[in-house]
C-alpha cells in the first residue's frame, strides 16, 4: 500500500467532471467505456454471485470480472470489432491477440505503460506458470507513482494488500470464506508479478476522462467530505490523487500516526526504547515513539510493535482511548467493522471507519481561527489578537496580564508515572503515562500540529478563583474570554450588529 504522496492533486467532493455532449455521444469513446465502469463502483453481488452483468451475458450466477468490463463497453455502445465481449479472460486474451491489440506486462518482459480505458489481465502464476490461463481482469483508470490504478468486478481476490497466492488458494479452496464482491477501484505495481498485460482496444477517440475526488467511495460516498478534510488538514492521506481505499485495511504505523498528528503530539524521553521492528528510518518511527514515550502504546511483546501490519478495531479504540486519557479528554467509543478479507489478513478494520473516529475527534482537539470580533474595555479599543475554538472567543494571557497583571495560575498536581507492558496488538494495554520533560516536569510538548487541547486550569485574581478553559497554542497560553472576564469581575456584552465585545468595569 502506498504511505502517504507528498503532492496529491486537489481534493475536492466525488464527483466526475461534467463532460461535454459531444464527448458523451462521441462512438467508439474511451470516455463512455471509463465513466460508465466508475458509475458502478460500489455495485454488489447478490446471492451465489448474481449480477446485474451476469444476467445481462446470459450467465446470471458465474464469476463475472469479464462480463463486467464487456457491460460496461456494451453501455457504452462500443463496437465489437473494437472491444470483444466475452465471459472468460482468456478468451477475451485471445480475441485481443487476434486484433494486434495486446501487450505484455513488466512482469513479462513488456514496456507498455497502460492508458485510461485499456484492459488490465491477470494470471495466477502459482496455478498457471505458463500464464495459459488468464483469471481476472479489468478497466485501466490511470497510472501513477508506478501503480497502475483500475476499475474492476469480482475483485476481492485479487487484491494486494494482503497476501496474494494465500488469498487466492483460500477462494479456490473455498469460496465461502468471502463476502459478498462488489465493483471497486485497485491499484497494482506496474511490475506485480500477476498482470499479465493488457489490450488496448483501438477507441476512435482515446481522450482522458478527468477526474475530480476520491472517485472509489461506492457506498462510503457521503464522507467524501470527511475524507478530503482529513487529508487537507495532514491527518490521514488517500492512496493515491483519487483514491481512498475505504475498504482497505490501515498500516497500525501509518493510523498511530494520524493519532499523533491529531493529538498534536510530538517528542520523547532520550531513555525511551525503541521497538526491534520500527527502526530509525521507518515512516512511522516519530510517531511511534512518541506514544511509547507518553504511555499511549506499549507493543506487541518481544519488544515489537508491528508498524505493517493492518489494525484491528479492538487495538484502534484502545489506542484512541488511551491518547484522550493522555491528553485529560473524555473517552469516546467508536464503531469499527471488519475488513472484506479479515478471514486472510487476520481481524481488521477499514479506512472508512479510522477515518470516521479520526474525524470526530477533531471537536475535541480543535484547530484555533481568527476571531475578527473588536473588544473595547470600558469604551477603550483593545488591540488583542482572540483566536476561537469551537465558536468560543479566548485571549492569550500574555495580552490578559498586560492589562490585569495580578491574574495568574494557580499551581497544578503532577501526574504520577506508570510503566511500561507488553501486549497483543489486539488487546493494547490501557494508558500509563510514564513520559514527562525531565526538565519542566511537564508531558511530552504538543508541537506536531496547529491543534490544540483544550484544558480546565484555575486561575486566581485578587481575592477569587476560578476553573477557566484555556490551552497552548504557538508559544502562548489562551484563556476563554467569557469565563475570565467573570473572575475579573467585568461584565461582558455581545454586539451582533457591529460584531464587537464590550468589556466594562462595574462602578464603585
Amino acid at each position: 500500500m502506498l504511505k502517504q504522496l507528498s503532492a496529491v492533486l486537489m481534493i475536492c467532493p466525488v464527483i466526475l467532471s461534467v463532460l461535454s455532449t459531444s464527448a458523451l455521444a462521441a462512438q467508439g469513446s474511451s470516455i463512455r467505456v471509463v465513466s460508465t465502469a466508475l458509475s458502478q463502483v460500489g455495485y454488489t453481488e447478490a446471492l451465489d454471485e448474481y449480477t446485474k452483468y451476469g444476467q445481462w451475458y446470459g450467465f446470471s450466477h458465474g464469476y463475472w470480472c469479464d462480463m463486467f468490463i464487456s457491460w460496461c463497453a456494451d453501455q457504452a455502445q462500443i463496437s465489437e470489432d473494437i472491444f470483444p465481449l466475452s465471459a472468460s479472460c482468456t478468451a477475451h486474451v485471445s480475441s485481443f491477440k487476434k486484433l494486434g491489440r495486446y501487450m505484455p506486462s513488466a512482469a513479462w518482459g513488456g514496456s507498455y505503460v497502460p492508458q485510461q480505458g485499456d484492459l488490465i489481465f491477470f494470471y495466477k502464476p502459482h496455478l498457471s506458470p505458463s500464464g495459459a490461463v488468464v483469471s481476472h481482469t479489468g478497466i485501466v483508470l490511470y497510472t501513477e507513482n508506478g501503480y497502475v490504478y483500475t476499475i474492476e468486478g469480482n475483485a476481492l481476490p485479487n487484491r494486494l494488500d494482503c497476501d496474494y497466492i494465500l488469498l487466492s488458494t483460500l477462494r479456490d479452496q473455498d469460496g465461502d470464506l468471502e463476502p459478498p464482491d462488489y465493483v471497486t477501484v485497485n491499484y497494482y505495481p506496474l511490475d506485480a508479478v500477476q498482470i499479465h498485460g493488457y489490450a488496448s482496444p483501438d477507441y476512435a477517440d482515446r481522450q482522458p476522462l478527468a477526474l475530480n475526488g476520491f472517485v472509489d467511495l461506492g457506498r462510503h460516498a457521503a464522507l467524501s467530505g470527511q475524507f478530503t478534510r482529513l487529508y487537507e488538514e495532514g491527518i490521514m492521506f488517500p492512496t493515491s490523487s483519487h483514491t481512498f481505499s475505504p475498504r482497505h485495511g490501515m498500516f497500525r504505523g501509518e493510523f498511530l500516526q494520524s493519532v499523533m498528528t491529531l493529538c498534536g503530539l510530538s517528542g520523547w524521553n532520550e531513555s525511551t526504547q525503541p521497538f526491534a521492528d520500527v527502526p530509525l528510518d521507518s515512516p512511522w518511527y516519530d510517531a511511534v515513539m512518541t506514544a511509547r514515550c507518553a504511555g499511549i502504546i506499549q507493543g506487541t511483546g518481544s519488544n515489537t510493535f508491528s508498524p505493517d501490519t493492518y489494525i484491528s478495531g479492538t487495538a484502534a479504540q484502545t489506542i484512541l482511548s488511551n491518547a484522550l486519557a493522555y491528553l485529560g479528554l473524555e473517552d469516546r467509543t467508536f464503531s469499527f467493522s471488519k475488513g472484506d478479507i479479515s478471514y486472510v489478513c487476520g481481524t481488521y478494520t477499514i479506512r472508512a471507519d479510522l477515518a470516521a473516529a479520526l474525524y470526530a475527534l477533531r471537536t475535541d482537539i480543535p484547530l484555533p481561527a481568527a476571531y475578527d470580533a473588536a473588544i473595547d474595555l470600558n469604551g477603550k479599543a483593545l488591540e488583542w489578537s482572540p483566536v476561537q475554538i469551537n465558536g468560543s472567543c479566548y485571549i492569550s494571557l500574555e495580552e490578559l496580564q498586560q492589562q490585569f497583571p495580578a491574574l495568574t495560575a494557580e499551581p497544578q498536581e503532577e501526574t504520577e508515572a506508570a510503566g511500561d507492558t507488553a501486549a497483543n496488538p489486539e488487546e493494547e494495554p490501557p494508558f500509563s503515562a510514564d513520559a514527562v520533560d525531565p526538565d519542566t516536569g511537564l508531558p511530552i510538548p504538543l508541537a506536531a500540529c496547529g491543534r490544540v487541547i483544550p484544558e480546565e486550569i484555575t486561575y486566581a485574581y485578587g481575592d477569587g478563583c476560578a476553573a477557566i478553559s484555556t490551552f497552548a497554542w504557538e508559544g502562548k497560553q489562551y484563556l476563554a474570554l467569557r469565563s475570565t472576564a467573570a473572575l475579573l469581575g467585568l461584565d461582558l456584552t455581545w454586539h451582533g450588529d457591529t460584531f464587537s465585545i464590550s468589556l466594562t468595569e462595574p462602578a464603585e
